[in-house]
């Protein structure tokens, strides 16, 4: 497993530009994949109807894998703009003003990649968090080591203030 506290250090130099093209690259993705995200919780949702239908959790524990795989995608997306980002701060008080905001949901979206790179044992917590009913399928809440969490519009608008907040940092200094 990659150790994200250190993953700066020993990193070829970047300049602003190459960083700020980084961060472009990866809210794209992120954004991008937002609606796939969704479509693969309603397929979650799908198959828990058929599990309480049937009793068989396979299809369901299926399902949830694919979906946790999307949502580590997502929040590796934040990895690599928070990566970023600190690289960028280092260089300009305007954009560590930007880290220290955004700190707190960095966090939380950092605390879930870490959890999802063991993306079996998530779909594991889920049960057994809330039971053989499933309810953070239904309720879209789904836990990571104490961590409450989904892909959802609270953490895309997180993600659009995040990039906006270093865009405007960035237009302040050109």
């Amino acid at each position: 497993m990659r150790d994200v506290q250190s993953a700066p250090n020993g990193l070829p130099p970047r300049t602003p530009e190459m960083l700020h093209n980084i961060v472009r690259k990866f809210y794209r993705g992120a954004v991008s994949h937002y609606d796939l995200i969704q479509a693969k919780k309603a397929e979650a949702a799908a198959a828990r109807q058929e599990c309480r239908a049937g009793g068989d959790d396979a299809a369901l524990k299926r399902a949830l894998h694919t979906l946790f795989l999307e949502f580590h995608f997502y929040v590796t997306c934040w990895l690599k703009i928070e990566q970023a980002l600190v690289r960028l701060a280092s260089q300009d008080g305007r954009q560590a003003a930007v880290l220290e905001r955004f700190r707190p949901e960095l966090e939380r979206h950092l605390g879930v990649r870490e959890q999802l790179d063991k993306t079996e044992a998530c779909v594991e917590a889920q049960l057994a968090h809330g039971g053989p009913d499933w309810p953070c399928v239904q309720q879209d809440e789904y836990w990571f080591a104490g961590i409450a969490f989904t892909v959802d519009e609270y953490s895309l608008q997180a993600l659009h203030d995040l990039y906006e907040a270093i865009q405007r940092a960035r237009n302040e200094v050109e």
